[in-house]
């Protein structure tokens, strides 16, 4: 497995639509932006795929969302449980009487 490439987003989603407009040859962009072929290829399929998700309405911003809400719900049920034991808590202490 290859290295996380630290170039921008910008300049990959750039060279892709150069790609995808035959601006140039594969080899020649590549060469060009220091990356090999496949990688080159490799984020034209990421970028199209990401373009298919979001058109048919399954983006990842969808997915976050989702993850989002479904995460706030999960600590406002953590949020209740803790003040209830608090609670329980309080009242156990004061019937059991005075602390040595």
């Amino acid at each position: 497995m290859g290295r996380k490439s630290e170039m921008p987003a910008e300049k990959r989603v750039d060279l892709v639509l150069a790609l995808l407009r035959k601006e140039e040859p594969a080899a020649q962009i590549a060469r060009r932006a220091g990356v090999s072929e496949p990688t080159l290829y490799r984020w034209r399929d990421e970028f199209i795929a990401g373009g298919k998700a979001q058109l048919g309405g399954k983006g990842s911003d969808t997915a976050a969302t989702k993850e989002l809400a479904k995460l706030q719900r999960e600590i406002e049920t953590r949020e209740q449980v803790i003040g209830e034991l608090t609670i329980a808590n309080r009242i156990l202490k004061k019937l059991s009487g005075p602390s040595l």
